[in-house]
Formats: structure tokens, C-alpha cells, sequence
């Protein structure tokens, strides 16, 4: 194989998540006495850690808004997520297969999400047993991608070289956390943003099925 180790975001590239994420926002934002906000938005909002994600959504909405009431959302939030994290949530088609293949080939497997580090660990470990090396999601201490930080703790953490790893995600923010920390990067077009999209952000290596990951190893 190409490489030794292959590092893959979470939201939008192992699991749809967009479902959990849209019924825990909605039911915060209830909670705070806004209006519902549809999956295509929230697809818009997240990538970036949950404090982006809560601000990208009182962003959308009219007016402005307190820091109290974004702290208020935040909580309420993080809080209904925790609990119902498993809700509306699943791996994308074909992708655990790729994964037991990639694992067969004698590959290490990791995990590197901005999504907060406990349910990003919850979920892993729910939907994907026994077949990670590494995970890790938002810490306190550490930069959030694309700042290669996270990447390269779990690069030291393995033991492994940049030169030996590829990076796997579906968004923009991937495509500069590889560049960032100076990785080959492989943009799933199954995720939450298009193939056009991630074209126009500068992705070179494009995979439109997971079945399709493990030619890109060799």
C-alpha cells in the first residue's frame, strides 16, 4: 500500500450527521424561542467546532443577537446533542466495508473531527467498533482544523510520518487541514459539499463512492 496511515473526518465523511445536528440545533433553538432551521442550512453551519456552528446560526437569522442568548444556545445545545447524539445519524453507504478493507490491507485508522471530542469518540466507538487506531475530536487546548494541530498530535501519537498518511474529508476546511499539515488529500463527494464546490477550493483527488477509497492507497 501507498500509505500507512489514513486520517478521516467525521461529519460528512464517515457518518450523515446532518440529520442529529438539524433535530439538536432545532430543539435548542426551541428551547431559546427561535424558529426551526431546515437541513440545507445547517449544512452550511457546521465544520468549524460547535461555537462557529451556534454562531453561523444566529448569523442566519434577522437582527442581531446578545452573547448571552448565543452562550444560552450553545449550552442548550451541546446538552440535547449528548443525549440524542445517535439520533438521525448513520454511515454513509458502502463506507464500513471501505474501512474493514482499508484495515485487511493493514492500514491504521484515525479519526480527526472538530465535532466535540466526547460524542465524536461516542460515535466512533457506536458505529465503527474496533476498527479506529485513533480518535480525536475538539479539545480545549488545541487548535480546531485546518490547523494542522490535531492532525499532527495524532500523527506523533502513531508514530507515523505526514509523508506516510493521507487525509480523507468532504468539505474545504479538509482540503486546507491536508495542505496545512503538508498531506496527500482525498475529498468525498458523498459529503455536504459538491463536487463543484470542492473543484473551485482545490481539490485534485476526488472520490464519488467509498468502495472507490482503497484505489487511491495503491
Amino acid at each position: 500500500m501507498r500509505y500507512k496511515l489514513a486520517v478521516f473526518d467525521l461529519d460528512g465523511t464517515l457518518l450523515d450527521t446532518i440529520g442529529g445536528l438539524t433535530l439538536s440545533l432545532n430543539a435548542a433553538r426551541r428551547m431559546n424561542s427561535l424558529a426551526p432551521q431546515t437541513e440545507d442550512e445547517v449544512k452550511t453551519f457546521i465544520n468549524n467546532g460547535v461555537v462557529k456552528f451556534i454562531e453561523r446560526s444566529l448569523d442566519s437569522d434577522p437582527g442581531e443577537y446578545s452573547e448571552e442568548l448565543k452562550q444560552r444556545l450553545l449550552k442548550d445545545n451541546v446538552a440535547y446533542y449528548d443525549s440524542h447524539y445517535l439520533e438521525n445519524t448513520h454511515p454513509y453507504n458502502g463506507i464500513t466495508e471501505a474501512l474493514i478493507r482499508l484495515k485487511s490491507d493493514g492500514m491504521l485508522l484515525a479519526c480527526v473531527s472538530n465535532k466535540n471530542d466526547g460524542p465524536a469518540r461516542k460515535l466512533i466507538d457506536h458505529f465503527f467498533p474496533d476498527l479506529f487506531d485513533y480518535v480525536s475530536g475538539s479539545v480545549d487546548g488545541v487548535e480546531r482544523k485546518p490547523s494542522s494541530q490535531p492532525v499532527e498530535r495524532c500523527l506523533d501519537h502513531l508514530s507515523i510520518d505526514n509523508s506516510e498518511a493521507v487525509y480523507i474529508g468532504d468539505t474545504d476546511t479538509d482540503i486546507l487541514t491536508a495542505q496545512n499539515s503538508r498531506m496527500c488529500c482525498i475529498s468525498c463527494t458523498w459529503g455536504y459539499k459538491t463536487r463543484e464546490f470542492l473543484i473551485l477550493n482545490g481539490a485534485s483527488n476526488l472520490c464519488s463512492d467509498p468502495v472507490d477509497l482503497r484505489s487511491f492507497m495503491r
